[in-house]
């Protein structure tokens, strides 16, 4: 095939080099490794025509079909970064009109379909290949770029333009800190990438209202998905970097468009999911003090509260799996937390969906498919990370009130949080109101004294075990119990701890810690018993 389109170029036969290659790509559309062209080095002559054909102004008809042969060639990335020079690249920005700022905006009916090839082959080389993103971050890639959106409703300029600039934004922003850099501080990305999402939000309500539809297009969806993960990249602060809020006017200014994208997903719950999870992820690089925002209300909807959106989207998330993943639910979680750790409010509308006034003392905190109940369950999960963010949350909400936080979880649920932190023998201090959030139900009232507070559940009445025993019967039990933990131990089934000063648990060095602890127990139940009057 390869001597057939060198034959054909050499005779000027370009009608026949369009032929052969859209042979080629037809041959390969599903083709993602290219084992078979690499024995020969077919790959790499094949790969070198292409440009070749790029070249010439004359052939200009089948730059097109050049292109897709190109992208499905740079699918496979095993020698990408062998055969990839500069030029290439450079070859490819040109096609995609990335090359000068006079010409990233001339846009036409002739040149839109190479435009669009070119990108495409610009995001698999940058995604698959190191030398690619050098050169893109080196030269006016990003520039053009910038400079082509600032004029996207001005220029009409095709959606699919916008997706796959927006998408090589993405993937530069994310593989490079010097590129996000210049990109926030030179260019002003983040101020025309919020321009581009509020046009996209505003046409989308105004076609909403006067259609009397609430249908969310789906280019629109696809493209802010992309903008809000560009907008990720540009926000994220390292953490050993300063997060003053210096921007202040921004961050309102993007809060409120992400606040106003989460009241319009309501409309649209085909697309929800998707709207919904990258502005929550955006909202974990928001300072905390900014969450309040998401209060104020939409003058076009003021009745659909955006942060119970966002508590929605964790209800579903938890529903959807018996196991979720860390990754799936973190982000909500962190700004529920976020925001609940350094706003009242925010805290007080979060208790309200998920610490509601306790009504259901009969079943255990775990039980149940309320938000609480959910939760509860990953206090207990093998998964740390994804246990820890839940209690660190829950105990939040209940103002870090050790008592409060038994009563909603159980003592059972909450022990690693108490352990982590020492108050396993003490209650914590926090700077939180004063004025108390609790009510005590009727419910709650009705079975207090009968509530376990390990298992954080009404238990009824049971029969004590030791009520028939003398103190010697019952120091009898407690040995032999000590004896099969001290097999446990020894067996490096169980590591015994008691809890040391600072309210953590402490490892033991021997079981008969624990029984001296015991025997001292029962010797203050004897004196009880046998009161010292005085007498010999």
């Amino acid at each position: 095939m390869i001597s057939k389109i060198n034959a054909a170029i050499k005779q000027n036969d370009f009608q026949q080099v369009k032929i052969l290659v859209e042979a080629i790509i037809e041959e390969h559309k599903d083709t993602f490794v290219f084992d078979a062209l690499h024995a020969n080095e077919t790959f790499k002559e094949l790969w070198e025509v292409m440009f070749l054909c790029l070249t010439a102004d004359t052939n200009k008809y089948i730059y097109k079909q050049c292109l897709m042969c190109i992208r499905l060639l740079s699918r496979d990335k095993t020698h990408l970064n062998d055969i990839l020079t500069e030029n290439h690249v450079n070859i490819l920005l040109e096609c995609a009109n990335l090359v000068e700022d006079s010409l990233c905006i001339l846009i036409t009916a002739e040149n839109t379909d190479v435009i669009v090839e070119g990108l495409k082959c610009l995001c698999n080389i940058v995604y698959n290949c190191k030398t690619a993103q050098e050169v893109c971050c080196s030269n006016k890639t990003v520039d053009c770029i910038i400079l082509r959106l600032r004029t996207y409703f001005e220029q009409n300029i095709p959606y699919v333009i916008k997706y796959f600039d927006i998408k090589l934004l993405f993937l530069l922003t994310a593989l490079n800190k010097e590129i996000r850099l210049k990109i926030t501080e030179e260019l002003h990305g983040v101020t025309y990438l919020m321009e581009v999402l509020d046009n996209i939000l505003r046409d989308t309500i105004d076609d909403a209202w006067k259609n009397n539809s609430s249908t969310f297009q789906e280019e629109n969806v696809l493209l802010s998905c992309e903008i809000l993960k560009t907008l990720f990249n540009l926000t994220v602060i390292p953490n050993n970097e300063s997060s003053e809020e210096d921007d202040y006017s921004i961050w309102i200014r993007l809060i409120s468009i992400l606040r106003d994208l989460l009241v319009t997903s309501t409309f649209v719950p085909i697309f929800q999911d998707n709207i919904v999870c990258n502005v929550v992820n955006l909202l974990t690089n928001v300072p905390p003090t900014c969450l309040d925002q998401l209060f104020v209300k939409n003058h076009w909807c003021d009745d659909i509260d955006a942060l119970k959106v966002i508590i929605d989207f964790l209800d579903s998330r938890l529903s959807n799996t018996e196991n979720p993943v860390y990754e799936n639910i973190s982000p909500a979680l962190m700004v529920l937390l976020k925001g609940s750790r350094s706003i009242a409010k925010f805290r007080c509308e979060v208790r309200q969906h998920i610490l509601p006034p306790l009504k259901d003392v009969i079943n255990r905190p775990e039980q149940g498919n309320t938000l609480r109940n959910k939760l509860c369950r990953l206090l207990t999960t093998p998964n740390v990370s994804l246990r820890d963010l839940v209690a660190e949350l829950l105990f939040v909400l209940c103002k870090e009130n050790v008592g409060r936080m038994i009563k909603y979880t159980g003592f059972g649920n909450a022990a690693g949080l108490f352990a982590n932190r020492g108050l396993l023998c003490k209650t914590s201090n926090p700077d939180y109101s004063s004025n108390s959030e609790d009510s005590d139900t009727e419910e709650y009232l009705t079975y207090k004294d009968q509530i376990n507070p390990v298992l954080g559940c009404y238990e009824p009445p049971k029969p004590n075990p030791f009520e028939c025993m003398s103190v010697e019967q019952q120091e009898h039990e407690v040995m032999q119990l000590v004896s099969k933990m001290d097999k446990l131990t020894r067996e490096g089934v169980i590591q015994p701890c008691k809890i040391g000063d600072d309210g953590r648990p402490k490892p033991i060095e021997h079981v008969l810690q624990l029984q001296e602890e015991l025997m001292s127990h029962f010797n203050n139940i004897k004196n009880k018993d046998n009161p010292d009057d005085g007498s010999d």
